[in-house]
């Protein structure tokens, strides 16, 4: 008897399905996903085995992991190939919105190029949200700057590292960068912005669809590029798997007197089993713990245990009086553009 795959065709499609709903706003990426939805409830195309097969090895724990990958893949291969056929109906290609891409897509699918297959089964996504990748900024100015205190910024699964940079990106009034003694940022497979593809491939996180965010994911990336011809050590990338952040953090970032530690993680954590977070949340706690009160762990992260969550929850750590202490300092809509939130709480929980 075979193995079962780690992702079953109904869970796929179910996921589709919630998909198609939060998409609806974005007719490219809504026809999309209808479509591949559509194929798999009159059986099993041709390319759904391959899928499989590229899947094998692979376990998606968050419920827009598979089908925000498998879009990726697609809008990556028309972003690299002008003779793809879906490059007319993508406006992220020069394409129009205005028209119905499947039968391009069904063109593609007939036959779809090697590529596509490994980066379904190697790539990892990394998006890039404008309006959540200040929120590291909020604990900064209330713990570090009210203190006049340098710290080391350390993002997990960074992609590029451009949330690292979200102060230069977007200048903050009365923000002080000069505090920020180092930018590190972690990740499996760490992108150079100066390497076509790998930029290529943050743009294919973005829908083909939504002008605005690739307009910002530009803009970021042109931001940061220019800082690094001034300094190219602005952000120092290193290969790690984000279950082995907290380790990579603990051998390379040891402990400073008078120096503190901001570690932040986005869409992160919530890609992993519980089992593997439990673990990752004691790895931080006793990082935390080695600064002697002086280190922030925050999260922007999907709701645990919620199964369609489309809410984002920005929570912040700090180790004190012999416990991790957490406080929840704003929910999120899925599809906010902008977010406001009181801070007075925020700063109470940062205070000394």
């Amino acid at each position: 008897m075979g193995c079962a795959p780690l992702i079953a065709k109904e869970t796929f499609l179910a996921q589709l399905d919630r998909a198609a709903l939060v998409t609806q706003d974005q007719p490219v990426t809504f026809a999309v996903i209808r479509y591949l939805a559509a194929q798999l409830k009159q059986g099993d195309p041709a390319w759904w085995p391959k899928v499989l097969k590229a899947w094998d090895k692979r376990q998606f724990v968050a419920w827009t992991e598979a089908w925000g990958l498998f879009l990726t893949c697609l809008h990556f291969e028309a972003l690299s190939d002008e003779d793809n056929p879906l490059v007319r109906y993508f406006p992220s290609c020069g394409g129009t919105a205005e028209a119905d891409p499947a039968p391009a897509l069904a063109r593609f699918m007939a036959d779809p190029p090697a590529s596509f297959f490994e980066r379904l089964k190697k790539g990892h996504r990394r998006s890039y949200v404008a309006a959540r990748a200040p929120l590291w900024i909020v604990p900064a100015v209330e713990f570090f700057q009210r203190r006049s205190m340098p710290y080391y910024l350390v993002e997990v699964n960074a992609g590029a590292g451009l949330n690292l940079a979200a102060d230069i990106i977007g200048p903050r009034k009365g923000f002080d960068s000069e505090l920020v003694a180092a930018r590190v940022g972690l990740d499996p497979e760490p992108l150079l912005l100066s390497d076509i593809n790998q930029r290529r491939w943050l743009t294919a996180a973005v829908p083909p669809d939504n002008a605005k965010a690739i307009q910002e994911l530009d803009a970021a990336a042109d931001a940061v590029l220019d800082r690094f011809s001034r300094d190219a050590v602005f952000i120092q990338l290193a290969a790690c798997a984000p279950e082995s952040a907290w380790r990579f953090i603990a051998k390379n970032i040891p402990p400073e007197e008078d120096v503190g530690l901001l570690i932040f993680n986005m869409g992160t954590t919530s890609r992993m089993p519980d089992k593997e977070y439990a673990a990752y949340r004691e790895g931080m706690t006793e990082v935390l713990k080695s600064w002697g009160g002086r280190a922030i762990w925050a999260e922007v992260e999907s709701v645990r245990g919620e199964l369609y969550s489309t809410t984002f929850q920005f929570r912040v750590h700090r180790y004190k009086d012999g416990a991790l202490l957490q406080h929840l300092a704003v929910s999120i809509d899925f599809s906010a553009a902008k977010i406001d939130f009181q801070a007075e709480e925020t700063a109470k929980f940062l205070a000394v």
